[in-house]
């Protein structure tokens, strides 16, 4: 462009900004990182996590911020005595006679006032999760990587059934997920029992099993008193269930895409001289609440 002089207008020169890597002093037109601290990956600006390297997209490790657990191999936030909570690290219980729940507020669990955080939907009284709000009204949870699969990821983002490792029951020859001390239920692992005198059955919610108290989301349909599963609603009433992968099967899908007509394999209860089949913690509905 010029000027009615003849002169020409000096041409603009682009907006810079300093490389985000702390300590770097060079500037760049686009992009988070400079040439040394981006990653190798052809088109890719994100910041690499070490020089040389790649970012998290692309393969790179994670720089952890907080402090590791010494236990070799364990990647966990260390927390009292340079390890974390399951090697070793001791946490404040809440200060009730006889709870041994974590603290999470002013000296208590839960259980006994500790104030949580409730999705901000009208009437909803669920735990918020994610944007103030949650699941089912919204919050976004990561699903499972693989197409077509709705699960929610739970180790290197994929679910279970397309290879998320958990860690198993160390007793040989088991393939139940460990619970506590490295071992399922049924080798032994403690689960909390109803708080009630004489009751025996696992605490659901509170510290009591349903019998006694434990609220469980029941269907939202008028009249209704069977247990919601999707959508507020029980399977009576529309929750949307796995169908078996057998044409023309209509069953419910346990495990490995078919039903039990089709060769599911499904555990049975682990509480001696049972033969029911486990629905939750490796037990059935009679032994869990």
């Amino acid at each position: 462009m010029r000027l009615l002089s003849g002169k020409s207008l000096p041409k603009k020169q682009p907006r810079t900004r300093s490389c985000i890597v702390e300590g770097c002093t060079t500037q760049i037109v686009k992009g988070k990182a400079c040439a040394a601290h981006q990653c190798n990956k052809e088109d890719c600006t994100n910041k690499a996590t070490e020089e040389g390297g790649t970012c998290l997209k692309h393969g790179g490790k994670r720089k952890y911020k907080y402090k590791q657990c010494s236990s070799e191999g364990c990647t966990n936030q260390a927390k009292n005595g340079g390890v974390c909570v399951k090697h070793g690290a001791k946490q404040d219980r809440c200060c009730h006679e006889g709870c041994n729940n974590v603290i999470k507020e002013q000296g208590v669990c839960i259980k006994h006032g500790a104030q949580v955080k409730q999705c901000s939907k009208d009437g909803c009284t669920n735990q918020a999760q994610k944007g103030g709000v949650c699941m089912k009204h919204g919050a976004q949870v990561k699903q499972c990587s693989k197409e077509g699969c709705t699960n929610n990821a739970v180790k290197g983002g994929v679910c279970k059934k397309h290879g998320a490792q958990v860690k198993q029951c160390s007793k040989e020859g088991c393939t139940n997920q460990a619970k506590k001390g490295g071992v399922c239920m049924k080798h032994g692992a403690q689960v909390k029992r109803c708080s009630t005198d004489g009751c025996t059955k696992y605490a659901v919610k509170g510290g009591v099993c349903v019998k006694h108290g434990a609220q469980v989301k029941q269907c939202s349909k008028e009249g209704c008193t069977n247990d919601a599963r999707n959508g507020g609603v029980c399977m009576k009433h529309g929750a949307q269930v796995k169908q078996c992968s057998k044409e023309g099967c209509t069953n419910q899908a346990k495990k490995g895409g078919v039903c039990m007509k089709h060769g599911a394999q499904v555990k049975r209860c682990s509480t001696d001289g049972c033969t029911k089949y486990a629905q939750k913690g490796g037990v059935c509905i009679k032994h869990g609440r």
